[in-house]
């Protein structure tokens, strides 16, 4: 008999738990992935915006949900920009590019970063789950 056929009915409960928790964090962790790349789309779709204006007065402005509305911009030499903690900067449109860039650089790494996570979570997921597999 290998070692893990000789599980009492204890162990082989705590193996469950231990991947119901698995499941769990790897729910958090992929949900965790979708808002970083969720916020990497948004500035992109800033970086973009940036590049086609030409001090236009008219745009379209995203309200969410895909919803679109025709604005006309006080100053179309300028972006406001949610920096974090809900402040707020008025800009121009390079130093707005030159801080969306680094923000890039930044969730770019914290993406990969939780990608790791995730490969790491799934590890632990496959081991359990060939151990539960070997007791039944």
């Amino acid at each position: 008999m290998t070692e893990i056929e000789q599980l009492n009915d204890e162990q082989i409960i705590k193996y469950q738990t231990f991947h119901k928790k698995l499941r769990i964090d790897m729910e958090k962790a992929l949900q965790k992935l979708k808002q970083l790349q969720i916020k990497q789309d948004d500035y992109q779709l800033v970086t973009e915006y940036i590049k086609n204006q030409k001090g236009q007065s008219q745009t379209k402005m995203n309200v969410g949900a895909n919803t679109f509305l025709n604005v006309e911009l006080i100053n179309p030499k300028l972006i406001t920009l949610d920096i974090g903690m809900n402040i707020f900067v008025e800009l121009n449109f390079q130093e707005a590019n030159n801080i969306i860039t680094k923000q890039l650089q930044t969730l770019s790494f914290k993406i990969e970063e939780q990608n790791k996570t995730i490969l790491g979570v799934q590890q632990y997921i496959d081991q359990v789950e060939k151990i539960l597999l070997q007791v039944k």
